[in-house]
């Protein structure tokens, strides 16, 4: 449901976790549909053209039903 989000900017990040095995996560921002920038983090194993607009669409979908309260 890209009609929910658009502008989508993917930055590719190496982190380090507490034990220091490092590992990729995929910072996906985008807008919302009335205009609101927001950003989530995607692990590497969920890096999918699915799975990411799933999570897109449930946050864009979050956000703006905030902005009706």
């Amino acid at each position: 449901m890209a009609e929910l989000y658009h502008d989508v900017d993917i930055q590719e990040r190496l982190e380090i976790a507490p034990g220091g095995r490092a590992h990729k996560v995929y910072k996906v921002s985008a807008y919302t549909r009335s205009g609101v920038h927001f950003t989530v983090d995607v692990t590497e194993a969920d890096f999918t053209r699915e799975k990411v607009d799933k999570v897109l669409t449930e946050q864009a979908s979050l956000i703006e039903g905030i902005k009706q309260l």
